[in-house]
């Protein structure tokens, strides 16, 4: 009886002592997580935080316009003007269009508020705010959206190239002239295509043909189509 209770207490002794030890070993591990320092979480590779733009300051220019300028789908988005002598092109939003047109002429005297720009191509360029003209303004404001979005028109044309169109650099192409249609592409599909894309090629292509947007003015006409697909030297590609 004796030895019998003896052992019992000897077990449980030992179930005590190992209960208090996972205890105690629990309780450092806790304390010792709170005190480890978190190191900083560095964001992944293309997660980076995006640095904030460095403030730009708005100035005036004043001159006379010389010309007007257009974009790749020949609409107005800009004009250049001489100013201190210097030839400056001024650069405008295409919605902004037909409410310069109106007002501004070549030989027209402005008085432009805006930001101070590089182009592409290393000319001077000046982004507007506002322009003042025989005492009438146009702010560049953003257009209200539209109730509807514009309904998307699918085509399917062939034809002939007639001709490329090139950027103002001439170093690169950024459309096909198919008589009065332009068919535009990605960039690299131009290089893909190389040597196929030449006056005279038979060409036939799928797409969406570009909506005419509110407030825009086009120097011409084109049927401006966003390719899809397109067949040229009877070999067809999906863009």
């Amino acid at each position: 009886m004796y030895n019998l209770n003896f052992k019992e207490m000897k077990k449980n002794v030992l179930n005590s002592g190992r209960k208090i030890a996972v205890a105690v070993f629990l309780m450092t591990a806790v304390v010792t997580n709170a005190q480890a320092p978190v190191p900083p979480s560095e964001p992944r590779p293309g997660m980076e935080r995006p640095r904030p733009e460095t403030i730009r300051e708005i100035s005036t220019l004043t001159g006379k316009v010389s010309k007007m300028a257009v974009n790749d789908d020949f609409v107005y988005d800009g004009f250049y003007m001489t100013s201190n002598g210097e030839s400056v092109l001024v650069k405008f939003p295409p919605h902004l269009g037909s409410q310069i047109t109106a007002l501004v002429k070549n030989g027209s005297s402005v008085s432009v508020r805006g930001i101070a720009d590089v182009a592409p191509n290393g000319e001077k360029s000046f982004r507007m705010n506002s322009l003042t003209t025989n005492g009438k303004t146009v702010e560049d404001v953003a257009t209200a959206v539209p109730q509807t979005a514009p309904q998307e028109v699918s085509v399917s044309e062939s034809g002939t190239i007639t001709q490329l169109q090139k950027n103002k650099e001439g170093n690169a192409v950024v459309g096909i002239f198919i008589g009065n249609t332009i068919l535009k592409m990605p960039p690299h599909i131009y290089q893909q295509l190389g040597q196929s894309l030449v006056n005279g090629a038979k060409i036939s292509f799928t797409g969406f043909k570009k909506p005419e947007n509110a407030g825009e003015v086009a120097e011409k006409k084109y049927n401006i189509i966003h390719a899809r697909t397109i067949s040229v030297d009877g070999k067809e590609y999906s863009l």
